[in-house]
């Protein structure tokens, strides 16, 4: 059996344990490196790590989309290429096994470009462009997985057919309905009780957790008790404590 075969039944094993790709890989590397018998800590950094800049960060086809894209959504979208989904979506701890089987599921997803308010930075669209090789069996099943995930946490994705040249009208016209939605500001925050019952507690109207009485502890709202979501800085939900 090759070395190759083997590291990828160590890494079978290791996903099977429960640990994420890029955990397996880092114990996999680990391994070879102590089989190498490299000394890390006396290496030149350009000799240690053997990595290259790429030339295709943005492929061709990206590229055209995204100064038509750049051009159109102007000063009214930051556009971010290339954002994995582990980035952008997070699932809730009250369940450790759901919670790594899941987030295992989006490790290494990534999103082609994600529109995002350009004075919060908080996420309004996600694109994908689709060449040829979304018309593969795995391909479509990939993005029905994607698709799904951005439905069930509430954010949209466009799939746009990769073309030579797209008009500027025609992008206008399909983000127009998602482009600069209300921001609103966060409620100023009340006088808590000084007691809370169990049955007083708020769920997170975001991901339906029981929510965590805290204090501020700085700025005007110092001493005031406030509701936070426990899966912050995930989840920034808060609630005034009245």
């Amino acid at each position: 059996m090759t070395s190759e075969n083997k590291f990828g039944m160590l890494r079978k094993l290791l996903r099977a344990l429960g640990l994420s790709q890029q955990s397996a890989d880092d114990v996999v590397n680990f391994i070879v490196d102590l089989l190498a018998g490299e000394r890390r800590e006396h290496a030149d950094a350009a000799t240690m790590f053997p990595y290259y800049l790429r030339d295709d960060f943005l492929s061709p086809a990206e590229f055209s989309f995204y100064n038509v894209l750049h051009n159109v959504v102007s000063e009214q979208a930051t556009i971010c290429t290339k954002v994995g989904l582990a980035d952008l979506f997070y699932v809730k701890r009250d369940d450790p096994s759901r919670y790594r089987i899941y987030t295992n599921k989006i490790d290494r997803k990534h999103v082609d470009f994600l529109l995002c308010d350009p004075k919060t930075m908080r996420p309004l669209l996600g694109i994908e462009l689709d060449d040829k090789s979304h018309q593969r069996q795995d391909r479509q099943e990939r993005d029905a997985f994607v698709d799904a995930v951005f439905q069930a946490a509430g954010l949209t994705l466009l799939h746009v057919p990769v073309r030579r040249a797209y008009r500027s009208e025609d992008i206008r016209a399909l983000l127009s309905p998602y482009l600069s939605p209300p921001t609103e500001a966060p409620a100023p925050l009340q006088p808590a009780k000084t007691i809370v019952q169990l049955t007083d507690v708020p769920v997170c109207p975001k991901c339906g957790s029981m929510m965590v009485l805290r204090t501020a502890r700085n700025g005007a709202n110092a001493g005031r008790q406030f509701w936070g979501c426990p899966n912050y800085p995930a989840c920034r939900t808060l609630m005034s404590a009245k």
